[in-house]
């Protein structure tokens, strides 16, 4: 984690330091997404400032600790058929204990130039601007929530109190928990085996709730329905209303921006947001 959190102040430091000088930016109309809710098209010359922007979004992509060592593609992940996710294998060392834990995750994470288009276009639908103080919150909204990686299934290490490297179980990009009680890592080090049942696990091996927030910019139900979206996802107030159904959304709406210039997980997180 100590890796991670050195990544992610320089990375950090990077956005601030460029956001500075990227008064270009500022240059791009702007209008009230008020009075025209129907406009969705980009500025045309939208071309001239996109590679500021993926300077930045390369530096959010730095900090992806779990992109240590790519193990090859695999377009036969469930539910993921025909995308190009990647099983990627890496270690964190505990704080607290000083030990080494591997783990592996699958992950479909954007590069630099898919994911400052998305961000552009997120800016964009919310305040029809793309000013840097719009863009660079979404940046860095994304960089502290998830580096930019999207974990399709797997364990996904965080530090998130101060007590250790903690093994969080990922589905379709949302924390999911196995229902076997025996097969919790928590801040365990992981067995090999216990390692292979997380990449391998099944929704049917799971409790029948999730977390709250979707990769890869912690976006909720809430801010999904809020956008306009109808599934009965549940909300976000309690395991009891926190229903499966939010994997099937949020994989589809990742499926859907990954041959888009719009990922509507961003949009739904700019518009309360910005």
């Amino acid at each position: 984690m100590k890796k991670y959190l050195n990544l992610l102040i320089a990375a950090i430091v990077v956005v601030m330091a460029t956001s500075c000088h990227d008064n270009d930016y500022q240059s791009l109309p702007s209008t009230n997404p008020a009075t025209d809710p129907e406009e969705t098209s980009l500025p045309s010359n939208i071309d001239k400032f996109l590679p500021a922007l993926e300077e930045k979004c390369q530096t959010v992509l730095n900090a992806a600790y779990m992109a240590e060592t790519d193990l090859g593609e695999n377009k036969s992940v469930p539910g993921w058929e025909g995308y190009p996710v990647h099983l990627y294998s890496y270690h964190v060392t505990d704080g607290v204990t000083g030990e080494r834990k591997n783990a592996k995750v699958y992950m479909l994470n954007p590069d630099a130039k898919k994911l400052a288009m998305w961000v552009a276009t997120a800016a964009w639908k919310a305040k029809r601007s793309l000013d840097t103080k719009y863009t660079d919150k979404i940046c860095e909204q994304i960089l502290y929530q998830s580096g930019g990686q999207f974990p399709v299934l797997g364990m996904v290490y965080e530090d998130m109190d101060g007590e250790g490297q903690f093994a969080y179980l990922f589905k379709d990009g949302v924390t999911v928990y196995p229902a076997d009680d025996d097969k919790k890592i928590g801040y365990l080090v992981p067995t090999d085996d216990m390692i292979n049942y997380y990449i391998n696990i099944t929704n049917a091996q799971l409790k029948n709730y999730t977390g709250r927030y979707a990769r890869i910019c912690s976006t909720t139900r809430e801010q999904y329905k809020a956008m306009g979206g109808t599934e009965d996802v549940g909300t976000s107030d309690s395991q009891e209303t926190r229903n499966l159904h939010w994997l099937d959304v949020v994989r589809d709406l990742y499926q859907k921006a990954w041959d888009s210039n719009y990922n509507e997980l961003i949009i739904a997180w700019a518009n309360e947001n910005l």
